[in-house]
């Protein structure tokens, strides 16, 4: 209730009391305090303008910005309390003030945004009082503005305090997934599996009875490329998207990649992709941080892991042909168009969480044709961030189960890492 709510009420009660006690005084100090309040709000008058600079820069995740607020007042004497509406956002600076009829301010406020991805920066709200606190009014300083964060240095760092996953360490040890062969043998050793046959060196199987696979010598020529998977399916979450998760892992591969290697980044949603051409050094890991501005938008996980029905090869042939698709595009989802971009061979290093199992596996399958690929997939079960019950814990054991035989799916194919939440890669250039 407002104070002049209050007078209102209490104008009203005097003026009842008068007529039930019938007695003439109460009734015209009723009558008293109504004639003050309008002659009170016939001498209020309220007019604020003015315009709101926001940083010209992109922002960066907890990092903090300053903002720049010109205030005219072309109405009577006001007190001002500035806010800015949102959780996206702490705000800092914004503090009440009495401003004079005629009067000018400009003051600095600065807000840090809370996490990454896009958002929309609300404009200033300004509530006027004036000088009795009888009235209030409300304005709106400044456009609606959409603005871009992109992941911190810190949050790097903070992630990179994590103990990485072990598994992750076991299949880079050998060094087997970057760099180019070359034609002279480096070692031989046993028969490993996932191993290509094409490697298996009979002469030296035959002679000491177990498979033996040769080791060629690498070269350090080719780029790496980052797919990152952007469907709606990893943006879901409850508590924490997988697209926050892969955002920051993506950005930790490509900060110790980018020393020795040509790196890259590709974004890929349903139905596009977008690339950051591979390159060397400091400011190419700069350009993939600013491209990494992604952001989940919440919602519960489908938690579903099969594979649709397949057609046959002829049948595929036959909906090329007969489909529209979109110019540079091989197939009908945007992973397909991705992998259209990259025009030499390549090491794909692909962060999806295998939602779209049958897309990504017949993806997968066409990039082997001219690429390497490594798949590093958050594991839905366990970013599930909703209440658990006996039932939606028997649904995550199902869910588990199916996502474990996909797993070996694709780890037929190519090699396939399962990462939850607190999994990061933490020295991978050491061991690649």
């Amino acid at each position: 209730m407002t104070r002049e709510d209050f007078l209102f009420v209490l104008a009203f009660i005097l003026m009842v009391e008068g007529y039930l006690a019938e007695t003439v005084f109460p009734a015209l100090l009723g009558m008293l305090v109504i004639l003050y309040l309008y002659g009170v709000r016939n001498a209020v008058s309220f007019s604020i303008e003015g315009e709101r600079v926001p940083p010209a820069e992109r922002l960066e995740e907890g990092k903090w910005h300053t903002a720049k607020l010109h205030l005219r007042n072309l109405g009577g004497d006001v007190f001002v309390k500035p806010e800015v509406r949102g959780q996206d956002f702490d705000v800092e600076g914004l503090e009440p003030f009495f401003l004079p009829s005629g009067g000018e301010k400009t003051f600095e406020y600065r807000f840090r945004p809370l996490g990454k991805g896009r958002f929309v920066l609300e404009p200033v709200r300004i509530i006027a009082e004036d000088s009795r606190g009888l009235y209030v009014e409300e304005f709106l300083i400044g456009p609606t503005v959409d603005v871009s964060v992109y992941p911190s240095v810190e949050s790097i760092k903070e992630a990179a305090r994590v103990e990485y996953n072990l598994r992750l360490a076991e299949v880079y040890k050998r060094g087997q997934l970057f760099g180019a062969e070359g034609l002279d043998i480096k070692d031989l050793r046993e028969y490993q599996h996932g191993d290509d046959f094409k490697r298996i060196d009979w002469k030296a199987s035959v002679r000491l009875g177990e498979l033996i696979v040769r080791e060629f010598i690498k070269e350090e020529s080719a780029d790496v490329y980052i797919f990152l998977d952007n469907t709606r399916e990893m943006r879901k979450g409850l508590r924490m998207a997988k697209i926050d998760y892969a955002a920051v892992l993506a950005l930790q591969v490509a900060a110790n990649l980018v020393k020795r290697y040509r790196v890259g980044l590709v974004v890929y949603d349903e139905v596009s992709a977008d690339i950051v051409s591979a390159g060397k050094g400091p400011t190419q890991l700069e350009t993939i941080r600013r491209r990494l501005d992604l952001r989940g938008e919440g919602g519960k996980m489908s938690l579903r892991f099969g594979f649709e029905p397949s057609f046959g090869e002829r049948t595929r042939e036959f909906l090329r042909k007969v489909l529209p698709l979109r110019k540079g595009r091989r197939g009908s989802k945007g992973i397909f168009e991705a992998l259209s971009l990259l025009k030499n061979p390549s090491f794909v290093i692909l962060i999806t969480d295998l939602s779209n199992p049958t897309e990504t596996y017949r993806a997968v399958a066409m990039a082997l044709k001219s690429h390497r690929v490594l798949i590093l997939s958050p594991n839905p079960v366990l970013f599930y961030g909703g209440e658990l019950d006996e039932r939606t814990l028997r649904r995550l054991y199902d869910a588990y189960e199916e996502r474990e035989r996909l797993l070996k799916k694709f780890n037929a194919l190519v090699p396939t890492i399962d990462l939850g939440p607190s999994d990061y890669i933490k020295e991978l250039a050491r061991v690649v």
